[in-house]
């Protein structure tokens, strides 16, 4: 599995992007009502209200005509590609740099977003949809610690880098790495599968997880399973 590693940067006034107009809308609008309301009560010159008026209204036209687009757009974030990530069955190579699993003492893992997510469903002058940039994977080893950004085109993109990675630490490929850390990166479904519970079990058998802790990890879905899980596993 490959992505790209970026650095981002969210772009202010780019004339090409709906958000702009709808800020710089908002802006004269208000400011050209300002000034008709000073005029109105100190200066009452006719011409400051022929110019302005339509100023106030085309600039309020623009406002509400851009909130709609912005809407309905992408976020306006600039990205700059710094490389790669690869994830193979035994190793990071982040750049031609490799660090094998069996190195690794922690890793956090951050992929929920996507391009064309819709993460903006509150405020509507901001961009609904996601550009998929906001994930993050930390690595550290005995000796240096790692953070990269990179971005995801599709939700099956990060159901993929998690199942995959899951898959490598229920082989216990990760051996320095804390357990709880490395349940974190487990989806609800695969939680579920008898891999990941048999993991989790042993964690459990080898005291390094609690076992009510354990249950819970394993994404139990009624209180009869439970106790299915109880014998299964032999806890007391």
């Amino acid at each position: 599995m490959v992505f790209d590693t970026i650095t981002t940067e969210e772009k202010f006034f780019n004339f090409e992007h709906p958000k702009t107009y709808t800020y710089l809308g908002l802006t004269i609008g208000m400011f050209a009502f300002v000034i008709i309301s000073i005029n109105k009560v100190y200066l009452e010159f006719d011409f400051i209200e022929t110019i302005f008026y339509p100023v106030a209204v085309i600039s309020f036209i623009t406002f509400i005509a851009s909130v709609f687009f912005t809407m309905f757009s992408k976020e306006d974030i600039l990205i700059n590609y710094t490389g790669y990530l690869k994830i193979t069955s035994d190793e990071f190579i982040i750049d031609k740099e490799k660090i094998n699993f069996t190195d690794v003492i922690s890793i956090k893992l951050s992929v929920d977003d996507y391009e064309g997510r819709a993460k903006n469903t509150h405020s509507s002058i901001r961009p609904m949809y996601s550009i998929g940039v906001n994930n993050f994977v930390e690595i550290a080893t005995d000796d240096k610690k790692i953070e990269k950004q990179i971005q995801i085109c599709s939700l099956r993109e990060t159901h993929l880098i998690s199942d995959f990675l899951s898959a490598q630490i229920v082989k216990n490929k990760f051996t320095k790495a804390n357990p709880k850390q490395l349940i974190a990166i487990f989806t609800d479904k695969f939680k579920k599968t008898t891999a990941a519970r048999n993991y989790i079990a042993e964690q459990i058998k080898n005291k390094k997880i609690k076992t009510v802790e354990g249950l819970l990890l394993m994404n139990y879905s009624s209180d009869e399973e439970v106790k299915e899980l109880r014998k299964k596993y032999n806890f007391n």
